[in-house]
């Protein structure tokens, strides 16, 4: 697992984060309402790009400091596409239930 994750690339990473931000919107969603609905696309791809970043750091990678000077890289990239992806989900649910 840790190999996989250090070989993501920005555009794969970038996929997997809105994958994974989009179900978890579209799961959250369902008990949230009002405006804390649109804090969703903000909040779930956060989570999704920091902990897949950083993932292999806690299953023991060696180079730290390698990690956290590319951390701004990857997660800021990883972090829009699930947002907007996020953000769309929330749309489409909005639009489906009037």
């Amino acid at each position: 697992m840790r190999h996989f994750v250090e070989s993501l690339s920005i555009g794969s990473g970038a996929g997997i984060v809105a994958l994974l931000s989009a179900l978890l919107t579209w799961v959250l969603s369902k008990r949230a309402r009002g405006r804390k609905v649109w804090l969703l696309p903000l909040a779930a791809p956060l989570v999704v790009s920091y902990s897949l970043y950083w993932l292999p750091v806690w299953m023991g990678a060696d180079d730290v400091a390698q990690f956290g000077a590319w951390a701004g890289l990857f997660i800021l990239p990883w972090y829009v596409a699930g947002a907007g992806t996020s953000a769309y989900v929330v749309l489409l649910i909005r639009s489906l239930r009037k």
